[in-house]
């Protein structure tokens, strides 16, 4: 990484230049020797023996050598542990930056604005299906996926932000995946400037948001197509949306036949993208037998038969089941969707979810207060 190399260049210059200064000062102390030497020998005509001051003097330069060459080999070594702390710390972020790209949910970009490369971490292209190898190294590789209908204001905000006219660049927009159809995301980023406030940098986080895009569009399809829905109309509108929000194939809506309950009678069934006749069934050994029973949600997305052996028969993988409750509380029946296949591990916000049980329950007791009362069915005021 660029950072280590310019800090173990520093250390290097640093130790380079302590040890030429200790040449220095070594080939300095030499010489005034050297010349005090030859001093004392053209006196004396001959080669004498040194007198004695010149023996100390010769002595005290060499234990100021000494003396230095001490401080150096401390400094030295000070320089060394200096620069393997720098390493060490080095080290360590960038063992936290690598694990904060790998296992992160969000997937990281970082945009150098002077050579036009981009890094796009490994949960941003696993985001829209790809494998490593498949997305370059250019920014179009982000902005060509943008949708059609997204991509001018997207890209405006980005140029927006980098004349710095915003303190950052946040924007919702679809990407299209590698199965070809588009997803939501969610794209934060910021610049990174020179003092003059030229950018020279851009890092981003692209969020998935589909599954509450999905929720979202699901919640306004409630509230504004069930408004004016009642009966058989309402209880199929219901069963059709959840089965849509979970990406299941079967969905039904049920009401409790007697009380206690050991039938079940369907409201409203959506199979395989139609509606089917609806039927009553018993309901012991079945998972609605479950939430009836307990009044609450079950949720078991794959080894369904694990836990239902009955299930067996009609292939269920995964289900979920919410109860419906009265006014006082009371199951009058359930909503619920199962999958021949594993369904998500992760589903939408609970209280999403409990809206389809609590608007069937109201339309239920609705239907109820216009009809007479008949022995062994439940009435709004909670009397068989």
């Amino acid at each position: 990484m660029s950072f280590a190399w310019v800090t173990a260049a520093i250390a290097s210059v640093s130790v380079l230049s302590l040890t030429l200064a200790f040449n220095l000062i070594l080939r300095l102390r030499l010489g005034r020797l050297a010349a005090q030497s030859s001093h004392y020998v053209a006196a004396a005509g001959l080669v004498p023996l040194l007198r004695g001051d010149a023996l100390a003097t010769i002595r005290g330069g060499l234990d100021d050598l000494h003396a230095a060459a001490g401080r150096l080999q401390d400094r030295v070594a000070e320089e060394v542990s200096r620069r393997r702390r720098l390493n060490e710390n080095l080290r360590e972020t960038e063992e936290r930056y690598a694990l904060a790209v790998s296992g992160g949910n969000d997937g990281m970009w970082e945009w150098n604005l002077k050579t036009g490369a981009v890094f796009y971490s490994p949960r941003w292209k696993s985001m829209l299906g790809n494998e490593g190898c498949e997305i370059g190294g250019g920014i179009d590789e982000w902005h060509s996926r943008i949708h059609p209908e997204d991509r001018e204001r997207a890209l405006a905000g980005v140029d927006a932000h980098l004349q710095g006219h915003s303190v950052r660049f946040e924007n919702e927009h679809r990407l299209r995946h590698r199965d070809g159809r588009y997803r939501w995301v969610l794209v934060r980023a910021q610049a990174v400037r020179h003092a003059n406030g030229t950018p020279y940098r851009m890092l981003g986080l692209t969020t998935d948001i589909a599954s509450r895009h999905q929720v979202q569009q699901v919640l306004l399809e409630v509230a504004d197509g069930l408004a004016d829905l009642s009966g058989q109309a309402c209880y199929q509108a219901l069963v059709g949306k959840l089965a849509d929000l979970i990406g299941v194939k079967e969905a039904f809506l049920t009401e409790c036949s007697n009380y206690p309950t050991n039938r079940l009678r369907m409201l409203a069934f959506w199979i395989e993208g139609k509606f089917a006749a609806c039927e009553e069934f018993d309901l012991a050994n079945t998972p609605c037998q479950e939430v009836i029973q307990s009044g609450r949600s079950v949720f078991v997305p794959r080894h369904a038969t694990a836990r239902w052996p009955e299930e067996r028969r009609y292939g269920t993988e995964g289900y979920l089941g919410l109860p419906c409750l009265d006014t006082k509380g009371r199951v009058i029946g359930h909503i619920a969707c199962k999958s021949r296949v594993e369904m998500q591990p992760v589903l939408p916000h609970h209280a999403i979810l409990k809206l389809f049980a609590v608007r069937a329950s109201v339309e239920m007791e609705r239907q109820w207060l216009g009809r007479e009362r008949r022995v062994g069915f439940p009435t709004a005021a909670g009397t068989p």
